[in-house]
């Protein structure tokens, strides 16, 4: 009877144990949930910590921007002392180039006056040379007036290079005088072959009558008699044809210079082409230089034996180097 009793005991309990482990481990059973207490606690630490970090990239955020306006303060700075330096080093560039170029000029006015003050000296000890031996005047008074050209030239350059608004002015100045010596240097030669007579100069012509070449058929007017009549009557109009070309040049030289000068002051922009007065200009400058140069060449190739001993060809390429 006693194992009968411990038998049914060990089923109740087997039974209790089994109930409780298909309570224990049924699926159907629900979740054992936390304790809300610890939900909460979980919650708050969350947010604090979120914003602890969003205070916190705040602060960064904020130093950071700080840190940046001040570099980009500090760099304006910079730049702005870098501008003011390179203003400084421009303006002085420019005073540095400002002076040397005024130190360059000065030195190109101290050598122009330099040698227009030696030329202008040498002149007048030729000059002066000529007047206290003035034993042939007829023709020292020819080679005065040409010597007066150096002296001309020198000064008229010098004062241009001083005075550049004037150039216009003098320019016109040296091209009077210009064509003035190239009549007095056919002038020279005249006085030279014929001692200050014409007619002497005209014999020695006639004596050459089969070299000369005839006078232009458009200058025909102006001789009498006719250059056909005899030897003295062709080599009296070939003497007044090269005065009338030399002439001619002292004429027309100044004046295309005049208008030539009050083309330019009068001018707004640039003009050119065919249709400019400039070229017309040029091209009755070049005809007259032309003329001019046939006269004196067509006289020199007549009498050049005559006048070998005072070398006139060499005497005339430094008249027109000038």
């Amino acid at each position: 009877m006693f194992r009968r009793q411990q038998q049914s005991n060990n089923e109740s309990s087997g039974e209790d144990d089994e109930s409780s482990s298909s309570t224990n481990f049924s699926p159907l059973s629900p979740p054992i949930s936390p304790p809300k207490s610890s939900n909460n606690m979980l919650v708050k630490i969350g947010r604090f910590l979120n914003v602890s970090a969003i205070g916190v990239l705040s602060i960064v955020s904020v130093l950071l921007f700080i840190q940046l306006q001040a570099v980009s303060l500090q760099v304006a700075s910079e730049q702005k002392q870098i501008d003011e330096l390179k203003k400084t080093i421009e303006q002085s560039t420019s005073d540095i180039q400002v002076e040397v170029q005024e130190q360059k000029d000065l030195t190109v006015v101290n050598i122009a006056g330099t040698f227009t003050l030696l030329s202008c000296i040498v002149t007048m000890f030729h000059m002066s040379s000529h007047l206290k031996k003035m034993n042939q005047p007829f023709v020292q008074r020819k080679i005065m007036a040409i010597l007066w050209m150096s002296p001309v030239y020198a000064i008229t350059s010098f004062f241009s290079l001083l005075l550049p608004s004037a150039e216009g002015y003098l320019g016109i100045v040296k091209d009077f005088y210009e064509s003035y010596v190239i009549y007095q240097f056919l002038s020279f030669l005249i006085a030279v072959l014929g001692r200050g007579e014409r007619q002497i100069v005209v014999d020695k012509l006639a004596a050459h009558a089969d070299h000369l070449k005839h006078p232009y058929k458009w200058l025909r007017c102006l001789f009498h008699p006719p250059p056909e009549e005899s030897d003295e009557a062709k080599a009296n109009a070939v003497l007044l044809e090269c005065q009338f070309l030399a002439m001619q040049f002292v004429f027309f030289r100044p004046l295309t210079a005049i208008v030539s000068f009050v083309l330019e002051s009068m001018r707004d922009g640039d003009a050119g082409g065919f249709s400019s007065p400039d070229i017309i200009i040029i091209m009755i400058e070049n005809v007259s230089v032309f003329l001019a140069f046939s006269g004196l060449l067509k006289f020199y190739h007549a009498v050049q034996d005559d006048l070998a001993w005072c070398q006139p060809f060499a005497k005339f390429l430094t008249v027109k180097g000038e």
